[in-house]
């Protein structure tokens, strides 16, 4: 009889999905559904909005925890504001619904750092919110429905720039369109194409707006223990995830350089609606709770490891299809 912990990963699929999938594999019963299994074969493929599906499923796995990740990430604001509501606000409420019915008890949210009003110190938990994107608004309104079930136990975490790849197995991002910076500096540099930044006006020393990036193997870790946080103390907590040290796009395009031994051609574009000069947190509260510190997020490593992650890709001819809106 397997007396681990079932965790169940709801967006087993994406990003971060695949690769925690396969980090926690090693040591907890893990199961986990999404809307497609195209990456991993493993996943029960399934539309979460799909209620007796769903609910069928969650009756006969019997989780002890689940991880939603599962949402609508893309931060576009051509989006059909419906599409948001739809994929985050009322997938999360029927996933809470569910869990009730299933006398599931434990749950992990992956929010963002969007959901913060525009601030250049570093952010805390207790930081004004005012979130700009819809996307940010349908994450907003996803922890307060959390927040209010008094039967839940959660850990709502605060992503901040998710980034990089695992090494073992060598597993990273690869959206397409893809609009996150380092993995598109990484892509374009090695084909030898013009990397797009936004903006160049900002309060900054250089000009461009500094983010707060974080290794996908901390977010992993964090997860981790924020799991076996609810298994030891079944309390509720908010949680920033971040590096607490931010960098520019322009210093992000010169590590790129420096590690690729090749010149990159930028060029400057408007900047876009909302983006802030300066974005980076503050996770003390992280250290004090659940004793997580980001360990792998060296901008180098971080570096480092994309690298090997585009190359494997490359090798695999699947970068021929990538697409970038940077």
């Amino acid at each position: 009889m397997n007396t681990k912990p079932k965790i169940l990963i709801t967006g087993a699929n994406g990003y971060i999905g695949y690769c925690l999938f396969k980090f926690l594999k090693k040591k907890f019963y893990v199961e986990g559904i999404d809307l497609k299994n195209n990456l991993n074969k493993e996943v029960f493929k399934c539309d979460l909005l799909n209620l007796k599906k769903f609910d069928k499923f969650l009756a006969q796995t019997k989780p002890d925890f689940i991880i939603h990740l599962a949402a609508q990430s893309l931060v576009d604001e051509t989006i059909n504001k419906k599409k948001y509501y739809r994929n985050n606000v009322l997938l999360t409420k029927n996933l809470i619904d569910l869990m009730k019915k299933n006398n599931v008890k434990n749950i992990i949210f992956s929010s963002s750092a969007s959901v913060y009003k525009k601030n250049t110190k570093p952010l805390k938990e207790n930081s004004n919110l005012k979130p700009l994107s819809y996307y940010a608004k349908t994450k907003l309104i996803c922890e307060k429905k959390i927040k209010k079930e008094k039967n839940l136990n959660s850990v709502i975490l605060r992503f901040f720039n998710v980034c990089s790849a695992l090494t073992n197995p060598i597993l990273g991002e690869f959206h397409n369109p893809e609009t996150h910076l380092i993995p598109t500096i990484v892509y374009k540099s090695l084909r030898k194409q013009k990397i797009f930044i936004y903006g160049k006006k900002f309060d900054t020393a250089d000009g461009t707006c500094i983010r707060d990036y974080i290794h996908i193997k901390d977010i992993c870790i964090a997860i981790e223990k924020s799991l076996r946080f609810l298994i030891k103390d079944k309390k509720s907590l908010v949680l920033n995830i971040g590096n607490s040290k931010g960098y520019s796009n322009l210093e992000i395009v010169k590590f790129v350089e420096k590690k690729l031994k090749r010149k990159i051609d930028v060029e400057f574009v408007k900047k876009r609606k909302g983006d802030v000069a300066k974005l980076i947190c503050n996770s003390n509260k992280a250290l004090s709770q659940i004793f997580w510190k980001p360990q792998n997020s060296n901008i180098e490593k971080i570096i480092e490891d994309e690298i090997s992650w585009v190359k494997k890709l490359n090798k695999e001819r699947r970068i021929r299809r990538f697409k970038s809106y940077r």
